[in-house]
């Protein structure tokens, strides 16, 4: 099925998807996709590791690719809406190969992000509630997440809303929490003192910075969660630009005001040494729960984080059906128009993985996890490339720019800008030996797929030319 032909058939086909999802669920998949763990719990880690300044650095540069990404991918989606995610752009500009490899790269990276996000909350759970063994939190949160989503989309989108909410909520009371500190509110207030004292806003160098950089990259993951839902979405030609600024504009708000409160207030040396920086804000208020009340939405968080990409996991099984790339069977949708056999392929995964965190943490989890970070890249890479043959395909059929319904801004230097920033990073990654191995773990992986699917489908083609006419022989 060709990408023309999978748009129209997504209004038309009644074995197709639904489009359900209002501007607000679209917007909140990406923003509820994107913070998670990592800013309740890594952001400290980041300014211990860069001091003040550093951290807005890292932060920024990981910031600008996301924009980047969303930018180029935005034209796109908005041109020819369809539900999945670049794998379906890819195989219609850059052939059967490179669209099988991205979108079994990009299915593997949210499926196991599925599996660490439960763990993680399983084990949070049990410390707050010993009596409760991990796998009963753990059946239960792969139980709940079955349940959300085999509902219509506009049951998911309301839910995924909810929980997106909570998190936007304790954000924006932890700011204003952090600047009453700052100014004094009730006290005396701690100001802007440690953005300059003990080293000031560089005090670790330039290198570390640079580590920081790739894991504030890593931090803004899940951001192309918007993309997925795009065949599902209301009126998308109206909606999509709306969502993409809304979900990007909350995004780096969010981080940008969490970590103007949190550089305030934490000295930059003891920023990873108490936990979470938000239950130490808290607790500074004297409010004795704040750890636990700070762990529950961190549950929530993560719980949250793993909603969308079973969502946009499912998703992009259920596309890469339609393009003969997965077993046909992913395509069938239940009454409620969920792809309800992608969506126990990828939780029949998720337990696989779980299952191999406890049986295996040291090989097969670990495999698992390091190839994460590693597809983030490869799926940046090919957006931006595919952002180019896009453009250039649609003038090819005698469009103008001015035809366009969502036009990237500089073009092409903002996809170009995107794919060299993804190799720099990766060039980061092999200079440090503590990320090396996503790559090296990664790269054999990519490979295999696109060579592998490359002659596979040249077989095929070969095989059908080669077939003879039945009409002919008859």
């Amino acid at each position: 099925m060709s990408l023309k032909e999978q748009q129209e058939n997504q209004s038309t086909d009644s074995a197709s998807l639904k489009r359900g999802m209002k501007i607000h669920h679209v917007a909140m998949l990406s923003v509820g996709g994107t913070i998670g763990t990592g800013l309740f719990l890594g952001t400290g880690y980041v300014v211990q590791q860069s001091g003040p300044g550093g951290t807005f650095i890292a932060y920024a540069f990981g910031a600008l690719i996301m924009v980047l990404m969303m930018l180029s991918m935005g034209e796109m989606l908005v041109q020819m809406p369809v539900a999945g995610n670049v794998q379906a752009y890819a195989t219609q500009f850059l052939g059967y190969g490179a669209g099988f490899t991205v979108g079994w790269v990009k299915w593997l990276q949210l499926a196991v992000t599925v599996p660490t996000q439960i763990v993680a909350s399983a084990i949070i759970m049990k410390n707050i509630i010993p009596q409760v063994p991990s796998i009963v939190w753990i059946i239960g949160f792969g139980l709940l997440l079955f349940f959300l989503n085999s509902r219509s989309n506009e049951e998911y989108g309301s839910s995924s809303f909810f929980f997106s909410s909570i998190k936007v909520i304790l954000i924006v009371v932890f700011v204003l929490v952090g600047l009453g500190m700052i100014l004094g509110v009730g006290g005396n207030g701690v100001g802007l003192a440690n953005y300059t004292n003990d080293g000031g806003l560089f005090p670790t160098g330039f290198r570390p910075i640079m580590m920081s950089m790739m894991t504030a990259v890593f931090a803004y993951s899940g951001a192309d969660m918007f993309a997925t839902a795009a065949g599902e979405s209301e009126n998308p030609e109206k909606n999509l630009p709306r969502a993409i600024k809304i979900s990007s504009l909350s995004i780096i708000i969010s981080y940008a005001l969490t970590l103007f409160v949190l550089v305030a207030v934490l000295p930059w040396r003891e920023a990873d040494l108490m936990g979470s920086p938000f239950a130490y804000v808290f607790g500074k208020l004297g409010i004795s729960s704040a750890e636990m009340i700070v762990n529950l939405v961190v549950v929530t968080s993560a719980l949250s984080s793993a909603n969308a990409h079973v969502f946009a996991a499912v998703r992009t099984l259920w596309s890469m059906g339609h393009f003969e790339q997965a077993p046909g069977f992913v395509k069938t949708v239940n009454k409620r128009k969920v792809p309800i056999n992608a969506l126990i392929v990828t939780m029949i995964f998720a337990v696989f993985a779980v299952a191999s965190s406890f049986i295996s943490p040291d090989v097969v989890y670990l495999f698992l996890t390091s190839f994460i970070g590693a597809a983030e890249l490869v799926v940046y890479s090919i957006t931006g490339v595919c952002a180019l043959k896009h453009r250039k395909a649609f003038l090819a059929k005698g469009n103008t720019v001015a035809d366009l319904k969502f036009k990237i801004p500089l073009f092409p230097v903002v996809p170009i800008l995107l794919v060299i920033l993804c190799i720099l990073v990766a060039t980061g990654m092999l200079l440090d030996p503590t990320q090396r191995g996503a790559l090296t773990t990664g790269a054999p992986v990519f490979i295999a797929l696109f060579v592998g699917s490359t002659i596979w489908s040249g077989m095929k083609k070969k095989n059908k030319e080669e077939a003879p006419d039945k009409s002919s022989v008859e």
